[in-house]
């Protein structure tokens, strides 16, 4: 179940950075990928690493239109028919220490 979360990871990764001309896509961070509650869902955490305001709502509506793109890179990656659903949740960047 690990190497099939780093490797959705790895896959979601690249593919928000290459795939999309969305600035607001390209800026995610994929922090973490974990089984809800299992291997058929998955939960990845994503970070906003832009700098400008955070907008949550936002980014998760944009994920979920591009969800679809998304599963089949990510069935394509992993060798399988069918690739688990996806769900989305935005992390705050950690406070700045001075």
């Amino acid at each position: 179940n690990h190497q099939l979360c780093r490797q959705i990871e790895q896959t979601l990764s690249l593919v928000l950075s290459g795939d999309f001309q969305d600035i607001t896509l390209q800026n995610l961070f994929v922090e973490s990928v974990r089984p809800a509650p299992d291997a058929s869902q998955m939960l990845v955490s994503v970070r906003d690493v832009s700098g400008g305001p955070p907008d949550p709502v936002g980014i998760i509506n944009k994920l979920e239109r591009v969800s679809g793109h998304l599963r089949s890179q990510i069935a394509a990656a992993i060798s399988r028919k069918k690739a688990p659903r996806l769900l989305f949740r935005v992390v705050a960047l950690p406070p700045r220490t001075a």
